[in-house]
């Protein structure tokens, strides 16, 4: 558990408040939607239920009030504005949140980590003597599970060092695990134990508003929530996710594409008759209350009439209702007749949301007229829309000093305080924090419509941006080491990206971009974010500014000089933080590249991080994430390179076991093994497979160990020094390992896949039919497959067992389907193409045309080097030989 979520109590970790907010007074049951989103619940075939509707449709309220109807139901709110702690966007948050929720409600499903128990009698230890009663190398604690250890040690006489339990390393931060990681661990498992032991319980999880990451931005380098739910694996049969959102076509295009055979949909039509039953209910029970029932135009009008005509005008929004029924409570209380007079009149009283805002805000500005007579334009510009540019953009809930700050009326508190006051209908106050009530407000006042920009309270959002992360400069731009601000350290670099995105000028543009390359090229900021913050955001930041200014080399510098700073430090785990944030994303590969280039040369490290042993863990470190990104680009130079940055780094570092620990060991080893293998350099291959499995057997990490072997294994039967029992008996060993649960994780389903396509390669070279056919058809059945949509893969099993088979005819048209992009010349790169093209040839042969068989094996023998080719072109230098 990190510390953010370790200060959690139970009604912050399952939103209490917040849905106890939701379904306070006034609240309406809505039988007939609940109805409608819960009968998908029992369709075998459905995960998802999307519930759609405009602003203030009350999908927020109908997700808060799912989570009572369900048993076991946790919940996820994202808030532009919320303060509490796992409201963001991303899927890591999501996942964690979710996790520590089930873990919290039924602590029997998570699994324990470790359960080790212990009994020891010793004699007489000697003076430099050691006894240990259990020691584990890395010990990687889930943040949801729980760790079990009991020694009992009887020792008679000690004069040395007795230690019950060790642990050279312990990894408890759970954002280091990755998305693959953590849903399996957070959620896919827990609900499989759950069916497991109550096949008829069901886990109903609900994310609202997830159209709010249109606006939280999508720079930060992770996987957003939407497209963790358009990507995630095959749920198990016991889960519902409710997802609700704004009608979104765009947003919502790649989830619903994605899981359009598990999604089901439903959406509040603002015109249907329920709609406008539950609004009228609503007002029903507002208009009834006493001190509203009583007022003079309400006895005129009469009850019912006067709950009619407001649910009309509020055109299906349950938000409009509810800022309606708060004013006038706060009307009556003040006992303010103008403004009850202002909202009881009904025929003047505009319809929709926006047309209430704006009527609200009249309302407030002829307050101010009458309050401060000819001075109330100075008070209006200088206070009310001051706070209200502060409040359109903040990025969070704003302590009532900051919104003084940034508001520049630190020295004018009076007047702060009550205009605060004439806007409070429109604020929410949580934990001493000023925000807006509803993100539409914002939306409102930020408007790009031209016949708004003229208002009294038009906000441009870009400008207010821009002004705000000035003020946060001027005060503190000179001292980021001690700035104990929250809301600067999270929130400068965000809103000057937000003024360079929203940018109406180039003049706004160009100030947003040198004040933010100004923030970030020096590395003051990033360190001072990173201790107080943690590096995931400091490199969110650095993520979103490089994509806003389309590149920087100034920012590539000042992140180098960062984990720099970071690393000399004694940080180690900086190169995997690194490779989660910027492996995959194409529009900051340059970035990525920079920084790896620079800390993975042997120069830049003797000058940026002067600690020797630091050093020599970010030499490897850094090393191993430039080989890894060089090998994904492909090609015999960048392969050349890779293989030989890993090697100088593990040459150059004097005790690669003291830097490093055992699982970073065996998948450096196990990349380095890859490379050799690839260029058919088999001895050594052999060896750094070998090392590799012995770390991540050191490391207590069976399935990696398992990998690794099996890999080497394959690769060692293609060069004849292994013999077939061996690998079969290897195999179907590691076959029940990736089955069962020690090996719970994406890798072990992948793993389940490969170990049988491994065997199935088995029987293509022993040629042993009927083992091609056993596990070509358990991956036809592959659940991996499915969810990742690899049906390439059959395929060309397909193609390879009709050739084995001998049914020349049917391989030669799957091959021809399976290699239709890789029949170019010059080949292309991809690993191992020569064997296809040897057994497709061999087909084309045995179909008698000749011509068409030398043609394909002549392009494998063009096939690279480099790319594991080697077995194959020898066969097939002798079937050209042969024609």
């Amino acid at each position: 558990m990190t510390d953010e979520q370790a200060r959690l109590s139970r009604d912050e970790l399952l939103y209490e408040k917040v849905i106890a907010r939701y379904l306070e007074q006034g609240f309406v049951e809505r039988f007939w939607l609940a109805a409608r989103i819960e009968r998908h619940f029992r369709d075998p075939d459905c995960r998802f239920v999307l519930l759609s509707g405009g602003p203030g449709a009350g999908k927020s309220t109908l997700l808060a009030w799912l989570t009572q109807r369900h048993a076991l139901s946790p919940r996820y709110f994202l808030r532009r504005l919320s303060s509490h702690p796992l409201a963001s966007g991303d899927a890591w948050s999501l996942l964690l949140s979710v996790g520590h929720q089930l873990a919290l409600l039924r602590p029997e499903l998570m699994r324990v980590d470790l359960d080790v128990q212990v009994t020891q009698a010793v004699g007489r230890v000697a003076e430099a003597g050691r006894v240990v009663g259990a020691r584990v190398g890395l010990l990687h604690i889930s943040p949801f599970q729980h760790t079990a250890v009991q020694v009992a040690q009887q020792v008679e006489i000690a004069e040395g060092s007795v230690v019950g339990f060790e642990i050279a390393r312990m990894v408890a931060d759970s954002r280091l695990n990755d998305v693959g990681n953590l849903q399996h661990l957070a959620l896919i498992e827990p609900a499989v134990r759950l069916a497991a032991s109550d096949p008829a319980a069901m886990v109903v999880l609900c994310i609202d508003s997830v159209d709010e990451l249109r606006h939280q931005g999508q720079d930060v380098g992770r996987t957003d929530i939407l497209e963790w739910l358009a990507d995630c694996p095959e749920l198990p049969a016991n889960l519902r996710v409710v997802v609700s959102a704004r009608p979104d076509t765009e947003l919502l295009r790649r989830f619903r594409l994605a899981q359009a055979e598990r999604l089901r949909e439903e959406r509040i039509e603002p015109s249907a008759a329920e709609v406008r039953e539950d609004l009228l209910k609503y007002a029903r029970t507002v208009v009834s209350e006493p001190a509203i029932a009583k007022l003079p135009e309400v006895r005129r009008v009469g009850v019912e009439a006067v709950a009619r005509r407001i649910a009309d005008h509020a055109e299906g929004s349950f938000l409009y209702l509810t800022l309606w029924a708060s004013g006038l409570r706060d009307a009556v209380s003040d006992g303010d007749t103008g403004r009850v007079a202002a909202l009881t009149r009904l025929s003047v009283l505009p319809a929709g949301l926006d047309g209430i805002y704006e009527y609200f805000l009249v309302v407030i500005r002829d307050t101010v007229k009458r309050r401060e007579g000819n001075q109330w334009t100075r008070v209006w510009t200088r206070v009310h829309r001051k706070l209200l540019e502060v409040l359109a953009v903040a990025q969070a809930p704003l302590p009532l000093k900051t919104l003084l700050l940034l508001a520049d009326l630190t020295g004018d508190r009076a007047h702060a305080r009550e205009a605060l006051d004439d806007l409070a209908q429109f604020l929410s106050g949580e934990t001493r924090t000023v925000r807006l009530h509803h993100v539409t407000m914002a939306e409102f006042l930020t408007s790009a419509d031209e016949d708004r920009i003229l208002d009294d309270w038009h906000v441009e959002a870009d400008e207010s941006h821009l002004a705000l992360a000035q003020r946060l400069l001027t005060e503190h731009g000179d001292s980021w080491a001690t700035c104990d601000d929250a809301y600067a350290l999270n929130n400068t670099a965000s809103h000057l990206v937000a003024s360079i995105r929203t940018a109406g000028s180039a003049r706004t543009r160009v100030q947003a971009e040198q004040l933010l390359t100004d923030l970030l090229a020096a590395p003051a900021f990033g360190i001072a974010k990173s201790h107080r913050v943690g590096v995931d955001d400091m490199l969110g930041d650095y993520v979103a500014a490089y994509v806003a200014m389309s590149g920087s080399p100034e920012l590539e510098n000042g992140l180098t000089a960062v984990l720099a700073r970071l690393i000399n430090e004694g940080r180690t785990d900086l190169a995997s933080s690194l490779h989660a944030m910027l492996q995959h994303r194409h529009d900051v590969a340059d970035l990525n590249a920079a920084v790896l280039r620079r800390l993975s040369d042997s120069d830049y490290l003797e000058q940026a991080i002067p600690n020797p042993r630091n050093r020599a863990a970010a030499r490897i470190a850094f090393s191993h994430g430039e080989a890894g990104r060089l090998r994904r680009l492909g090609g015999p130079e960048n392969l050349d390179a890779a293989h030989r940055l890993l090697a100088q780094a593990i040459a150059e570092v004097t005790d690669v076991d003291d830097v490093t620990s055992a699982r970073q060991r065996s998948s450096l080893f196990y990349d380095l093994a890859y490379l050799e293998a690839l260029h058919g350099r088999l001895d050594q291959a052999l060896a750094w497979f070998t090392e590799s499995a012995e770390a991540a057997d050191e490391a207590g990490d069976r399935t990696s160990a398992y990998i690794s072997r099996l890999v080497g294994l394959r690769h060692g039967l293609l060069g004849g020094v292994v013999e077939a029992e061996e690998y079969k008996a290897a195999h179907l060993a590691a076959l029940e390992h990736f089955g069962g649960d020690e090996a719970q994780g994406p890798s072990a389903s992948r793993w389940v896949m490969n170990t049988h396509a491994h065997l199935a390669d088995l029987g293509l070279l022993t040629g042993d039919l009927d083992l091609v056919v056993t596990h070509l058809q358990a991956l036809e059945d592959d659940p991996w497959i499915r969810q990742n949509a690899r049906a390439d893969l059959v395929l060309i099993f397909r193609a390879r067992a009709a050739w084995a088979a001998g049914h020349w005819a049917v391989a030669a048209e799957l091959f021809a389907q399976a290699l239709a992009d890789d029949l170019t010349d010059p080949p292309s790169h991809r690993e191992a193409l020569s064997r296809d093209l040897y057994y497709y040839g061999q087909a084309m042969a045995g179909l008698g045309d000749v011509r068409k068989a030398r043609e394909l094996w002549e392009l494998g023998l063009r096939c690279p080097d480099h790319a594991g080719n080697w077995p194959w072109k020898p066969k097939i230098t002798e079937a050209l030989n042969a024609l």
